[in-house]
């Protein structure tokens, strides 16, 4: 992929989403972030565009929304091509996701389909998604990698897992 092409990176306001956008736009991509805010907030945005001035903030949108909701991310794919899928939105914490388990599955799988889907729709097939060290469980042996066995052991380990082993 060249610099010019057009990146969607869902859950771009979060912490690894915004250093991916800023790392983005400095090598010359179109950046549109599509986030709820739901684990982050509009002023991470803000502040990307301070960290990459004026110019580089012409290539940065950012849009309130859902990636749950079908007809936020048809809208989106209907005004824009994306070359590409960064996706980062996902809910991620063990703990949370033991308590409420349909919560992450909601929004961590289900959101994930519906994204697929418009992607497919819309033509784009390239997706850099974002995994968990969680899909390994418990591994005899450290460090993981990616042809370890997939164990997970809680809701959000296994809302990853479902995305490469359905």
């Amino acid at each position: 992929m060249s610099a010019c092409s057009s990146i969607l990176v869902t859950g771009g306001a979060g912490f690894i989403g915004t250093h991916t956008v800023v790392q983005l736009l400095h090598q010359g991509f179109y950046v549109t972030i599509v986030d709820n805010l739901d684990n982050s907030v509009q002023e991470a945005v803000t502040r990307v565009r301070e960290l990459v001035g004026t110019e580089l903030s012409r290539n940065l949108h950012f849009h309130l929304g859902d990636i749950r909701n079908k007809q936020d991310l048809e809208k989106l794919f209907s005004q824009a091509e994306f070359d590409a899928v960064i996706h980062f939105a996902g809910l991620k914490a063990v703990g949370e996701s033991m308590a409420h388990p349909f919560r992450y599955f909601d929004n961590n799988l289900i959101g994930s389909i519906t994204l697929y889907q418009v992607m497919a729709k819309y033509n784009c097939k390239k997706l850099v998604f974002s995994s968990s060290a969680t899909v390994y469980g418990q591994p005899k042996k450290i460090p993981c990698v990616e042809d370890f066995e997939l164990k997970a052991m809680n809701p959000y380990g296994r809302t990853k897992v479902s995305h490469c082993c359905p």
